[in-house]
């Protein structure tokens, strides 16, 4: 099945990303994998696509509770903390008081040029 499209539960069908061998060439096989960002990224982002979860996981052969923890992850990565959406206020406040600086300054302009 390497290579080809994995059929869902659901009748969507995906892609599989593909993991490199999780063995140590100088002893036993490893305990713990360790998944890249991106991966991880890439498996987030099918099931914000629509893809079942457990669809997902059952096809990537990740717990379903690990992916479940990625998403949260990732969602709160995405939501701006308190700092920064203070900094965002601040910023917009600027903007606004730029921009009117720029108005009356066009209107100098116009009305001296006339």
């Amino acid at each position: 099945m390497r290579g080809g499209r994995v059929k869902t539960d659901s009748g969507k069908s995906y892609l599989p990303l593909l993991m490199p061998d999780n063995s140590n060439p100088s002893g036993p096989p490893l305990t713990r994998k360790k998944y890249t960002p991106a991966f991880k990224a890439e498996c987030v982002r099918q099931v914000a696509a629509g893809a079942r979860q457990t669809d997902v996981a059952r096809a990537q052969g990740l717990s379903p509770a690990l992916l479940g923890r990625w998403q949260r992850e990732a969602l709160a990565q995405a939501v701006p903390s308190s700092a920064e959406r203070e900094e965002i206020k601040r910023l917009r406040a600027e903007l606004k008081r730029v921009e009117q600086e720029r108005d009356i300054l066009k209107k100098v302009v116009t009305s001296a040029c006339s």
